[in-house]
């Protein structure tokens, strides 16, 4: 006791104190401006605690979610095979609005005007043209403004007869009847959309229905002559002749539709089926928030 009261004693023991409190004054002052250069670092023992809040949050919240998500399938691909990309960034343009003042311009400098606007390949399919009795310098007289490309290709092709297709990676105008032989293939996933054959059943006929031509667009007319072995060939009386080459077919164990058609009715299909998903998804919310 005599020893600890010492002056010499007192005067050490105060150091060490001092130099302690310094020490922890430094710490707290590192700290405090660590945090405030960094203000998204934690300490372990926030993020343990965020993280345990984060996750019980998390488990409170999950089955709401589950409840108002409806219970559809993911569609990974609207169709098959994908468009390429020139054909992605052309059917884009085609979606595009677009201006054309032409007073009896030939419609190859037509053409060439919309392909540097719009930076598409157009190909003018002469060949096709000949045959329907056109040339490349066929007058065109159009004043159009605000309107999609779609939509302005329409009112000057149609009036001559012809038409468009996306063909590899151009935009080909062609005559109709070669637009209308110009078939793709696609399959459509509509597992989302139907699980029994009634139901793609009513699927198949409401695309038909809806998207496709016509039956009296989709058949040929041949002189009856014509088709008989040794016939004249001069008969005047007609037989119609279906068109089998376009087709649509329900695959049930790829739970698929397979159509082969024309630029202008798979885009039909195209539309059609967003709608339905668009129409399933909205009536699921409803039922959701009726719950």
């Amino acid at each position: 006791m005599r020893w600890f009261l010492k002056p010499k004693h007192i005067m050490v023991l105060c150091l060490f104190l001092s130099a302690g409190w310094v020490l922890m004054t430094v710490s707290a002052e590192v700290e405090q401006n660590t945090r405030a250069e960094n203000p998204d670092i934690s300490s372990e023992a926030d993020l343990n605690v965020s993280g345990q809040e984060s996750s019980e949050s998390s488990q409170e919240r999950q089955p709401m979610r589950q409840e108002s998500r409806p219970n559809l399938q993911k569609i990974i691909q609207s169709f098959y095979p994908p468009l390429t990309k020139v054909e992605q960034a052309t059917q884009k343009e085609l979606d595009t609005e677009t201006k054309a003042d032409f007073r009896n311009a030939p419609l190859v400098e037509v053409m060439v005007f919309i392909q540097k606007q719009h930076g598409v390949n157009i190909f003018l399919d002469g060949q096709a043209l000949k045959q329907v009795g056109l040339t490349a310098k066929e007058p065109v007289n159009v004043s159009l403004n605000g309107i999609k490309l779609k939509s302005a290709l329409d009112i000057i092709l149609k009036p001559l007869g012809l038409d468009y297709v996306i063909d590899g990676e151009v935009l080909k105008v062609t005559s109709i009847e070669e637009a209308n032989h110009t078939l793709k293939v696609r399959a459509y996933p509509v597992a989302d959309l139907g699980s029994s054959a009634e139901e793609f059943e009513a699927l198949e006929n409401a695309i038909r229905n809806t998207c496709l031509p016509p039956s009296s667009m989709r058949h040929k007319t041949y002189p009856v002559d014509d088709l008989v072995i040794g016939g004249s060939g001069k008969s005047t009386s007609k037989s119609s002749v279906s068109d089998s080459s376009r087709s649509i077919s329900v695959v049930p164990q790829c739970q698929a539709l397979v159509v082969k058609d024309t630029d202008r009715v798979h885009l039909k299909i195209s539309e059609l089926l967003s709608q339905l998903r668009q129409v399933r998804k909205d009536q699921a919310s409803l039922s959701s928030d009726a719950k």
